[in-house]
């Protein structure tokens, strides 16, 4: 597996969705970003980026959200490519990341508590594309799982990339403020 490659990053405190990793994913939202950050009101508020060939055969990914939560009263997505990966946070303020790999998830979770009301956090998934995942949280490591899982595909039409809300429906909508995203997927090794 070859080195992690940046392939979107929305810095939301900038006023605007647009990406600079120099791929063009920029978000499409139904809110407009503030100063701090991107609000999310927890009912409908999300940003999508569309498929597009840079977000195709991931194989493995790193996805790092920084935020601050107003509400934790159920499960609220982070960022989820659709039928890809997944990375939310659960009502008791534990963090959940999941991969959809040979037509199954596979899930790992912290402890709760890792995510509290009105506290900005910097929150990280990686998984390496063959067999570990784990989660972090202002750079600490929390959770780790090792199990051979295999390649991620690809973030699948129609939905595409959502942050803040679950891909095709307005519930699990993040109730808070992001203000910087990255995602990166695991740059294919010459021997592939």
């Amino acid at each position: 597996m070859g080195a992690f490659e940046l392939i979107v990053h929305h810095d939301y405190t900038s006023g605007t969705c647009t990406d600079t990793s120099g791929y063009g994913n920029h978000g499409y939202g139904t809110a407009s970003p503030a100063p701090d950050g991107m609000p999310f009101d927890g009912y409908g508020t999300r940003v999508v980026v569309f498929p597009a060939t840079s977000l195709t055969d991931l194989g493995g990914l790193r996805a790092r959200v920084r935020l601050r939560a107003d509400a934790l009263a159920e499960r609220r997505t982070l960022i989820e490519g659709y039928l890809a990966f997944s990375l939310s946070i659960e009502p008791d303020g534990a963090l959940l990341g999941a991969v959809y790999a040979g037509l199954k998830w596979y899930v790992l979770s912290t402890p709760p508590g890792v995510v509290t009301i009105g506290r900005w956090t910097d929150v990280a998934f990686v998984y390496d594309g063959h067999d570990t995942m784990s989660l972090s949280a202002d750079g600490t490591l929390i959770a780790l799982r090792q199990n051979l899982v295999g390649r991620v595909g690809d973030i699948e039409w129609p939905y595409g990339l959502n942050i803040g809300a679950w891909p095709d429906d307005d519930v699990r909508v993040f109730a808070g403020v992001m203000s910087e995203l990255w995602l990166w997927r695991c740059a294919p090794s010459e021997d592939r």
